[in-house]
């Protein structure tokens, strides 16, 4: 079946199809709208997201379908909440899905519209799969920003679709990565269990890992996004444990005496960092996952815990006392050259590289509360985010724009949260409202 082949011509031109394709055709560098994401204050790009037009394989419109109007929703969501643009009222708009699918956007309206971009297309329900193909127009230039692009999936997981093309338009008009096409693990609590909890980046299609039958701490994604650690009391004493997302099996990583505590994963996925303290003291080792061999990276009276690989593998951050207060250092991957990068306020901890290697984040405390904070490698260029009684647990989103923390307001439930790197649009992640979330680890995209 060819749903190509059953597209208007002015479509045809155009469209490239393919199943789960994720390479954009023209770079966002060329396009003629692009958004400076870097600044903070910048005024949100009005986009206009008509519903996608619902089609049957032969190309014929369904009106009784409503997957498109689905699909646009999230689209529209994802856009929306990364701040960088505002979703116009389709109330406001001149020009039909079917017209604008068809015939191509009347570039007159979409200005009159208030538009400066839209985004047109079309949806096959194919028996188990959805197809999705979308167009992105520059409305004052009047011509298309790239070309044509089809995304394709089972039937249920029509979002993770919706998601992709957020991700494509996100990509196109900024000329950064988008993030929307991931997922968060988080721990979940509601009385006395805790368990571990996966969604959307958005907070929808939650399931739940584990059944809180015992404590379970800080999951963290592999870098394939395939597998977590986490930290669980299921024996009595705290032990660090393997989760196959695709299996639901679980196996230990280790069992040594004490602590076993702050799992990381190192990027090429072949080695774990960790505080262990089996010689009595918290120090940080690093665990070869093939062999088991373990290599002691620290070796100092303090209490040295929470390490976080570099992207490129050559360096681990981790959290301190040994000067007194909990501190940022850094370190090679072989434990050589320890320098501590923060200097301000008395609690600095919980450190967390950038998957762009540009920034840690860490949580920073002092005079009653506690936000998230950002500083280079090399200890310049602080910058506090967010200031709360208590953010904690920062998590870089795959594109190392946008950190999740965790909120614990004073008396009162801790939630996930979101910021971008100029403190500008903080969100809420949408949870029910019964359930506590905290300690977020973010996934890699999803292909």
């Amino acid at each position: 079946m060819n749903h190509c082949a059953k597209l208007p011509p002015f479509r045809l031109v155009l469209l490239v199809s393919g199943l789960l394709v994720l390479l954009a055709w023209l770079t966002p560098a060329q396009a003629a709208l692009q958004i400076d994401i870097s600044k903070g204050g910048l005024q949100p790009m009005p986009i206009a997201i008509p519903k996608f037009l619902d089609t049957n394989p032969d190309g014929s419109v369904n009106p009784s379908a409503a997957m498109g109007n689905r699909i646009a929703d999230v689209v529209a969501a994802d856009l929306e909440r990364s701040g960088l643009f505002q979703i116009l009222d389709r109330k406001g708009f001149l020009q039909d899905p079917a017209s604008l699918w068809k015939d191509g956007p009347n570039f007159k309206d979409w200005r009159l519209s208030g538009a400066e971009a839209v985004v047109s297309g079309a949806v096959v329900d194919a028996g188990g799969a959805v197809n999705a193909d979308f167009f992105l127009h520059d409305v004052f230039k009047g011509t298309p920003v790239g070309k044509g692009q089809r995304f394709s999936a089972p039937k249920q997981e029509w979002h993770m679709v919706a998601h992709r093309i957020a991700d494509e338009i996100y990509s196109r008009l900024t000329g950064e990565a988008g993030y929307f096409s991931s997922r968060i693990v988080f721990v979940a609590e509601r009385g006395d269990k805790k368990w571990l909890s996966i969604m959307d980046q958005d907070g929808l299609n939650r399931t739940d890992l584990t059944e809180g039958k015992s404590l379970v701490l800080t999951p963290r994604f592999s870098p394939k996004g395939d597998n977590l650690f986490f930290l669980s009391y299921v024996s009595g004493e705290p032990r660090i444990y393997r989760y196959e997302l695709f299996t639901g099996k679980k196996f230990p990583e280790g069992d040594f005496p004490g602590l076993n505590s702050a799992p990381s994963w190192s990027p090429d996925g072949t080695r774990m960092a960790m505080t262990l303290n089996k010689d009595g003291n918290a120090e940080i080792y690093v665990r070869d996952l093939a062999s088991g061999t373990l290599t002691r990276l620290t070796q100092h009276p303090g209490i040295d815990t929470s390490p976080s690989w570099s992207p490129d593998g050559r360096r681990i951050v981790f959290n301190s006392d040994r000067g007194g207060t909990p501190q940022i250092y850094t370190m090679n991957a072989d434990g050589s050259n320890q320098t501590r990068i923060t200097f301000e306020g008395n609690y600095n901890a919980a450190p967390a590289w950038s998957p762009r290697g540009d920034l840690i984040a860490y949580v920073k405390g002092g005079g009653g509360s506690f936000g998230i904070s950002v500083i280079n490698p090399q200890g310049n260029q602080d910058r506090t985010l967010t200031s709360s009684w208590m953010d904690e647990s920062p998590a870089w989103a795959p594109n190392g724009r946008v950190i999740a923390f965790t909120r614990e307001a004073q008396g009162r439930k801790s939630r996930l949260y979101t910021i971008d790197l100029t403190g500008q649009n903080e969100r809420i992640v949408p949870m029910e409202p019964d359930i506590q979330a905290s300690d977020p680890s973010w996934s890699p995209l999803i292909k």
